[in-house]
């Protein structure tokens, strides 16, 4: 089974944004269509977050965002000075977790999970061809 760390840092609503040089990543290693934002809380468009507050709680936001995509390949990250808010798959659902030892959780497909700036959530393609991302501290 493959696994997928996201990394989201909030700007404007959820403000957080770059930390010095510590910034949030997706990794997408899916082949699949990713979704991300690096303006959550403002923008043209709205993402479903389940985990608003960042992290493992449940805490549901319809928020203001700029959605943008791309295939395989890296978004943001530690020292770019692009810090990536959140992320999802919106033409399938996808397993996410958070640390490579974290319970395994569903998500439907257009549901955004925040990672927190210095986090990247990595997503592969694992058991049953379905998507697995881990959300991970950068190092």
């Amino acid at each position: 089974m493959a696994s997928a760390v996201v990394v989201a840092g909030a700007t404007t609503a959820s403000a957080e944004g770059c930390r010095g040089s510590l910034c949030g990543a997706v990794k997408n290693r899916t082949g699949e269509t990713m979704h991300y934002t690096m303006s959550l809380g403002e923008g043209p468009h709205y993402c479903d977050v389940w985990n608003w507050g960042g992290g493992t709680g449940s805490e549901f936001k319809h928020a203001k965002c700029k959605q943008e995509s791309f295939g395989n390949g890296t978004r943001g990250g530690n020292g770019t000075g692009h810090d990536v808010d959140a992320f999802t798959f919106v033409g399938h659902g996808y397993h996410e977790r958070f640390s490579r030892v974290g319970t395994w959780h569903w998500r439907a497909k257009g549901v955004w999970t925040k990672v927190r700036t210095g986090e990247i959530g990595d997503c592969g393609i694992g058991d049953n061809n379905e998507v697995w991302c881990t959300v991970l501290v950068q190092v």
